[in-house]
């Protein structure tokens, strides 16, 4: 585990690391050294003394030149590497020398990494901000300890980096230290890598237990490990009581350093390994007895006798393990064939984890650092990869042009960011979809009539400029697709809805299209028909969900004859698509859409969303792109939502990027609550009258913390009789939320999960149906028991890694008590009983095991104590942002922490201030620690163009300067009558290569 924090005192940290007695035993090397290019320029060597501790750190050289003078400067950073407690245990209580080596060589290892790639000065030649350029050149001591906080065993060595370093010229300079604090996880992840291999190769068997590559050495109990964890056990209590989760790695690491008790020292050593020992007997955990079978295994063979039996065992199992490795599926990002005998196991397993790396990463994005594809690759848990392995393959997989560099903006020539061929084609098929679509199809009316028709069926919905100039361009423009960027309340669906009026009335019916279930429903709700003369018009329109419509018709639009495609060019004949909330769809399904509204004659594609609200989950921001390429394009600056000036004023500034402003102006609405924010904005939205909860929501995008707040909501709810009985427990899924990829790994797997295969002939040979998870068997095998309780050994390696199918999901089963008065939220749909995938629903009462709830219709639906929907409802006092983006409220409470990186971002923030009519209320634990984490995390996703330096997209949170109404197209953009040999289409080696057709959403049947 790699912990980070500031050293701010010089002297203190002098006094702290670098007293003589602070450390007494007999380890492998110097309890102390400098380390670093820097140190070896400044004839830095050997142990750290004090005084020339202490002097670095106040940033004076030997020939007294002081760097960076600032008086509130920081002394440096201090970089803690803690082993496996099951790792210190064999050093502390079995003797192996071997195990400390191996930590100095794993931390080593991890800091001449972190020397190359991220010690950074600032230069001011060309900006006078300053900008990073690499120097390559880190000063820092090494200091080893031995025990925890609480006196447990616990080996761990601090590299406390002086904050200065020399750059290309020779000259010292303050050292800008931002990508060591945003790069902290990678470090880990190298460490733990690097650990791991060193201590393979002594012998001893380790097993992943949790993020950033976190294992321990097999053999040692949980019990014994937690007899021995004093300080992590007070940490985590600590965290549970945050109502946190001890999956929650950031959050942990900010408890350890807000929660550290003064560190003890104790005179004798002897008496606390005496101590130690007395724990470890009465436990029956025998160290040393590990260490020699660890011996016998060692892969030098120098200490184990030939016929060892358990030496034999291991060898046959070795041989098997690589015969297996040799033959796995072929793979287009590694070495494939006779080919992979040139290989060495290291190579291949090195291959392989880049490969896999390139793959996870590339399903939630498209692009990404060196760092993050070396810190996927090293998570995976393969043996024997580290980073330096996958560094070397990423290279062969560059000059291949199988994976490609970014454009560097950096005075350094550093590249930043890298992509593949894939993704750039996926997103020029996208532009080049959306450019054969101009002049492409004939306007339904002349633009000059269009602002009176859509007056006409508004009705009493006035409206305003920007919304006639809109709808005026989706019924006028000749162009197929057609833009809306349109601000979060700008009345979009109001602005739908006379589109599709105007369009019923011209002969065209209009098919709403959305990212999620629910949003699919609000569509078909809440839009409505309207006639000329105003009053309400029968039907409704057609709405689906993106990913039904794309498997419905893109497999005939790509066959371009034949039944397939005939039937699906006569079923979207004159059909006006309108995509709602656009930029939440990712970058295939988008190109998938352009491609079936281009090859089957659909008459009209309409985008409307705002690309400053949350991004896909997926891969791309498609939306922004689009953007960024000239279409034709209308906007809607204008909210007309907020309903206070309070709340327009903090809407508004949000809306600029202005967050700190925007926060600022909710004045004691702004709530600091420390360790017990969520507590508070609990008893917040308790304290409320029952009226006013209705229409109060609660946002938190953080799973635990939200699981929390709806445990204590439903706890006060109980404690004043607003909801009642005894209640019912039932087990319910929620998403493991594994990638495809990670679906190919036995380490994704755990004890007690459910797997579901939702195809025939699935990945694996499983058979379609569900499948209780009991654990990995010793070679790499899952095992699961099918529903008839028949037990299965499955290989997720022998998954083809060119499989795109989504035929296994994952989820992770949870307790859940559930009351009558109870409000839930369905994490699946069930068509026939009108129960919506994130649609409320209310508990009307519980007997005998039957749960009666109300659906968002009014109808009472019964579920039996076998209904599988039971399975798939979670509480809904609290929601998440992407729950919330497209809903609006009166009023809102908001929950963020500040040490949720990923969680705590500007889109996020974005959405929670501008879904709100009338009030708002954030309550957090560190207001300026959070509101410099969102300043410093625009939350944004990577465009693949974009980081090849092809394109321009705008990162702004607004974009005022863009024409608010372009309905005309150059004619030098524009071309001919389109017609499907003539589309633009992923060339055939691409679109092998772009992820198949996702599967509609899953209809769970009701139980008979």
């Amino acid at each position: 585990m790699l912990s980070v924090a500031s050293v701010s005192s010089a002297g203190g940290a002098a006094n702290y690391f670098a007293k003589d007695d602070y450390y007494v035993g007999d380890g492998p090397a110097e309890l102390s050294e400098w380390g670093g290019k820097g140190s070896e320029a400044l004839g830095l060597s050997g142990p750290v003394t004090k005084e020339d501790f202490e002097r670095v750190l106040d940033g004076k050289l030997p020939d007294g030149t002081v760097v960076n003078g600032n008086e509130n400067r920081r002394a440096g950073i201090d970089l803690t590497f803690s082993m496996p407690k099951s790792a210190s245990l064999m050093a502390q209580l079995g003797g192996d020398k071997r195990v400390l080596l191996a930590q100095d060589h794993a931390v080593k290892a991890t800091m001449a990494y972190l020397e190359k790639h991220f010690a950074e000065a600032r230069d001011y030649s060309r900006n006078p901000n300053g900008e990073a350029v690499r120097t390559g050149k880190l000063l820092y001591a090494l200091f080893q300890h031995d025990t925890s906080r609480k006196l447990d065993p616990q080996n761990h060595t601090h590299a406390v980096i002086a904050a200065m370093t020399q750059d290309k010229a020779g000259n010292w300079k303050a050292l800008w230290n931002g990508e060591i604090w945003k790069n902290n996880s990678v470090l880990g992840s190298i460490y733990n890598a690097a650990l791991r291999t060193n201590l393979d190769k002594l012998g001893y068997r380790t097993e992943l237990t949790g993020k950033h590559g976190q294992f321990e050495i097999k053999g040692v109990s949980r019990e014994v490990i937690d007899a021995f964890s004093q300080r992590r056990l007070d940490i985590l209590a600590t965290a549970e009581k945050l109502g946190r989760s001890a999956r929650d790695t950031e959050f942990l690491r900010g408890v350890t350093r807000s929660t550290r008790d003064p560190k003890l020292n104790p005179d004798d050593k002897q008496a606390l390994r005496l101590e130690w020992a007395k724990r470890a007997e009465g436990l029956g955990f025998d160290a040393k007895a590990m260490v020699e079978q660890a011996r016998l295994r060692a892969i030098d063979g120098r200490e184990a006798p030939l016929g060892n039996v358990e030496r034999v065992r291991t060898a046959i199992a070795s041989i098997q393990e690589t015969a297996k490795l040799y033959t796995r599926p072929a793979d287009e990002l590694t070495t494939n064939g006779l080919q992979r005998a040139a290989l060495t196991p290291t190579q291949l397993r090195s291959e392989l984890a880049t490969a896999s790396a390139v793959r996870v990463l590339g399903e939630r994005e498209t692009s990404w650092t060196k760092g993050e594809l070396v810190k996927t690759a090293l998570d995976l848990g393969i043996e024997g990869v580290t980073a330096e392995g996958v560094e070397a393959r990423m290279e062969a997989l560059l000059e291949k042009r199988q994976m490609l560099p970014g454009k560097s903006g950096r005075l350094d020539g550093a590249i930043e960011q890298y992509t593949t061929p894939e993704h750039a084609a996926i997103e020029r098929a996208t532009l080049a979809n959306v450019a054969a679509g101009r002049g492409a199809s004939a306007a339904m009316i002349a633009a000059g009539d269009a602002p009176g028709r859509l007056r006409a069926v508004a009705g009493e919905h006035d409206l305003n400029a920007e919304q006639i100039a809109a709808g005026t361009l989706a019924l006028s423009s000749d162009d197929r697709t057609v833009v809306i960027q349109g601000v979060a309340g700008a009345g979009k669906t109001t602005l739908i809805s006379a589109i599709a009026s105007v369009a019923r009335e011209e002969g065209r019916a209009v098919i709403g299209l959305a990212f999620a279930n629910k949003m699919v429903n609000d569509l078909r709700n809440e839009t409505e028909l309207r006639a000329s003369n105003g009053e309400q018009a029968k039907g409704e329109i057609e709405a689906k969900t993106v990913s039904s419509f794309v498997n419905q018709h893109l497999k005939g639009a790509l066959h371009g004859r034949g039944p397939t495609f005939e039937a699906s060019r006569a079923a979207l004949q004159g059909k006006i698509l309108v995509l709602d909330e656009s930029s939440l769809v990712a970058n295939k399904p988008m190109n998938d859409l352009l491609t079936i509204a281009n090859r089957l004659g659909v008459e009209k594609l309409v985008l409307i969303g705002d690309k400053a609200q949350l991004q896909p989950i997926e891969a791309g921001k498609s939306f922004a792109l689009i953007q960024a390429d000239n279409p034709a394009l209308a906007r809607l600056d204008t909210s007309l939502r907020q309903r206070t000036d309070h709340m327009k004023e903090a809407a508004g500034l949000a809306r600029a990027g202005r967050f700190r402003e925007s926060f600022a102006s909710l004045g004691d609405k702004l709530v600091e609550a420390g360790n017990d924010h969520l507590e508070v904005a609990a008893q917040t939205w308790l304290d409320l009258s029952p009226e006013d909860r209705e229409g109060t929501a609660i946002y938190s995008s953080g799973r635990d913390a939200r699981a929390t707040l709806n445990r204590m909501i439903q706890d006060g709810l109980r404690a004043e009789g607003a909801i009642k009985g005894e209640g019912l427990e039932v087990d319910t899924l929620r998403p493991a939320h594994a990638t495809r990829e990670e679906l190919r790994f036995a380490g994704t797997y755990a004890k007690g999960q459910l797997l579901e295969v939702m195809r025939h002939k699935a990945p694996g040979g499983l058979s379609r149906g569900r499948y209780d998870v009991e654990g990995v068997d010793e070679k790499g095998r899952v095992l699961l028991r099918d529903e008839n309780g028949r037990l299965k050994r499955f290989d997720p390696s022998r998954i083809d890694p060119a499989d795109k199918r989504d035929a296994l999901r994952l989820s992770e089963r949870t307790r859940e008590t559930i009351h009558e008065g109870d409000k839930v939220r369905w994490t699946e749909k069930d068509d026939a009983r009108k129960l919506m995938k994130s649609e409320e629903a209310k508990i009307l009462g519980i007997k005998d095991g039957v749960v009666s709830v109300e659906n968002r219709h009014g109808e009472t639906v019964e579920l039996k104590p076998n209904d599988k929907m039971l399975e798939r409802l979670g509480l809904a006092y609290a929601i998440n942002m992407h729950q919330a983006q497209g809903d609006t409220r009166d009023m809102a409470i908001g929950e963020m922490h500040s040490s949720a990186r990923h969680l705590s971002n500007q889109r996020l923030a974005l959405v929670m201030m501008t879904r709100v009519r009338d009030d708002i209320t954030i309550v957090t634990n560190d207001k300026d620690r959070l509101l410099a984490q969102i300043g410093r995390n625009p939350g944004d996703k990577t465009s693949a163009l974009e980081t090849l330096g092809e394109k321009k997209i705008e990162s702004s949170r607004s974009d005022p300067a863009a024409d608010r109404f372009n309905p005309r197209i150059p004619d030098h953009l524009k071309v001919g009558e389109a017609s499907p040999d003539r589309l633009p289409s992923v060339d055939r080696e691409s679109l092998r290569a772009v992820p198949q057709i996702d599967l509609p959403e899953r209809n769970i049947e009701r139980t008979r």
